[in-house]
């Protein structure tokens, strides 16, 4: 179970940004989806990477990505595009490699077309 400033850490997190991506420094997943966002060339305005790993909630974190995310991952990378849950590592190369990242950044108007 999510602790309650786990819960309100992770909203607000996400409210502050358009895009924004939950990583872990050290996890190589992680690493992959920041050098596929920064081909993005996204600006700190819109975007932020959330590096969870030093903070004492983590677990907690970790918990509450499955409640938020509708899924059984807990692990990091996870995006979130306007609010909304894009996916994590697998479903964010996916759509990065179709064009319906850029489409969905193009529409959240962090980037141009």
């Amino acid at each position: 179970m999510a602790g309650a400033g786990a819960v309100t850490f992770v909203n607000q997190k996400i409210a502050q940004r358009k895009v924004l991506l939950f990583s872990k420094s050290h996890a190589p997943a992680c690493k992959t989806i920041c050098t596929i966002l920064d081909s993005y060339k996204l600006t700190p305005d819109n975007y932020e990477i959330v590096n969870i790993e030093a903070r004492q909630d983590c677990t907690q974190i970790e918990n509450y990505f499955q409640t938020i995310c509708l899924t059984d991952a807990r692990a990091v990378p996870q995006l979130f595009v306007e609010g909304k849950y894009l996916g994590g590592e697998f479903e964010i190369t996916r759509t990065h490699e179709s064009g319906a990242l850029k489409e969905k950044l193009i529409k959240a108007e962090v980037i141009k077309a």
